[in-house]
């Protein structure tokens, strides 16, 4: 069995702490910035050998906020939060990964 590469098609900013994407299969998949922060991939928030979180959850706001989201190629994205974590590369199959697109 072949799996399909699914690329963004859209983008949309549902409010100041969620956004939506539209995926070229026609699913959407609806994000909470704060849950996107706690998964976040960068070197700071992951550690190096065993892949764990380093982020403490309750430490997250709940009301983080992004103030940038770019395109990284056509594989990922990466999201700068308000809260100073700027360096996650989110691969368009982590995203997928983490919510139940419809």
């Amino acid at each position: 069995m072949t799996s399909q590469i699914v690329f963004i098609r859209e983008i949309k900013q549902v409010d100041s702490y969620h956004f939506a994407i539209l995926w070229t299969d026609g699913a959407i998949s609806n994000y909470r910035l704060s849950e996107i922060q706690k998964n976040c991939p960068c070197a700071l928030c992951r550690d190096e050998k065993s892949g764990k979180s380093l982020v403490s959850e309750d430490k997250i706001d709940q009301g983080v906020r992004a103030y940038k989201i770019t395109s990284v190629g056509r594989y990922a994205l990466r999201i700068a939060f308000v809260s100073g974590c700027s360096e996650g590369i989110y691969s368009f199959a982590l995203l997928r990964s983490m919510t139940n697109a419809k």
